[in-house]
């Protein structure tokens, strides 16, 4: 039952995001091409070295390695655009940043995994992960779901804007039971492990919103877009990766580090939050 049910709910979340995206969202790198550039670079390319850079340091399970490189190839979450929002930052380079990183993490979700899989596991341990499996799989539930949203949000643009955010809602309640069905499936492996991979976990998501907000500095750019790339950095689509590792790999163990990010880059989140509406009087980064 699980294996329907868990594609299906990543899916809804997927096409409530595709309800409130339009073409112009993927087209903006061409208007806004430095704050884009450098927030999809800290998302697709940053993120995964600094992965990378962890796990050569962890010395665990290699199926929690593996885990945590998977969690990094995936895009942005579900709430990124809210809580970016809240946070006072650019929302519409918040949602082209979602949108982008969500169908270019359908070619970097297998390529991560199957670079990563070799490395960690070594020559011996190699099991034959069906990537191709993985690439359509993640083609499905993310970027079939997200063109079927824009098709109706430009076919019908009022409709979905009434409905946006009773979708957001559910799309966010359906993340949170897939986390916490997640975690009572390997609750065990959870209390046990969770002093292993935990640190690993929380300097990977304090690490990329650090080099989100150093990014933005070292640019200059203006603190709403700051808040948009941490926020979209930070918060990564742990649902993706909890179906990655149960559905499409049968490794459940994989669970645990997204788990463990699920629950700690909402208290980071909320903690950002409170800092970027204190500096919201603050036009640059770094700035007074």
């Amino acid at each position: 039952m699980i294996e329907i049910l868990l594609p299906l709910g990543l899916g809804f979340i997927m096409f409530a995001i595709g309800l409130g995206l339009r073409v112009r969202d993927f087209t903006r790198v061409a208007r806004e091409p430095l704050s884009l550039g450098a927030g999809l670079v800290n998302q697709m390319i940053l993120l995964p070295l600094l992965a990378a850079a962890l796990v050569m340091l962890y010395d665990g399970r290699p199926t929690f390695a593996l885990g945590l490189m998977v969690l990094a190839a995936c895009p942005g979450g579900i709430t990124s655009n809210l809580l970016t929002v809240l946070a006072g930052g650019n929302a519409a380079l918040s949602v082209s940043m979602t949108a982008l990183s969500s169908l270019i993490g359908i070619v970097t979700v297998p390529l991560v995994l199957g670079v990563s899989q070799a490395l960690l596991l070594g020559d011996g341990q190699v099991v034959g992960l069906p990537l191709e499996k993985v690439l359509g799989g993640v083609f499905v539930v993310t970027g079939v779901p997200i063109a079927l949203g824009m098709a109706i949000n430009h076919r019908w643009p009022r409709l979905t804007e009434a409905a946006r955010p009773y979708a957001r809602h559910l799309a966010t309640a359906i993340f949170a039971v897939i986390v916490i069905g997640a975690f009572v499936g390997q609750r065990e492996t959870m209390v046990a492990h969770a002093a292993d991979i935990g640190p690993y976990v929380v300097a990977l998501n304090v690490g990329t919103m650090t080099l989100g907000l150093l990014t933005a500095r070292a640019l200059r750019l203006p603190l709403a877009d700051a808040v948009a790339m941490t926020m979209e950095a930070g918060l990564q689509n742990a649902a993706l990766a909890i179906l990655i590792a149960t559905t499409l790999l049968g490794m459940p163990e994989m669970v645990v580090p997204a788990i463990l990010y699920a629950f700690f880059m909402n208290l980071t989140a909320a903690a950002f939050i409170a800092w970027a509406r204190a500096r919201a009087r603050t036009g640059v980064v770094g700035r007074p």
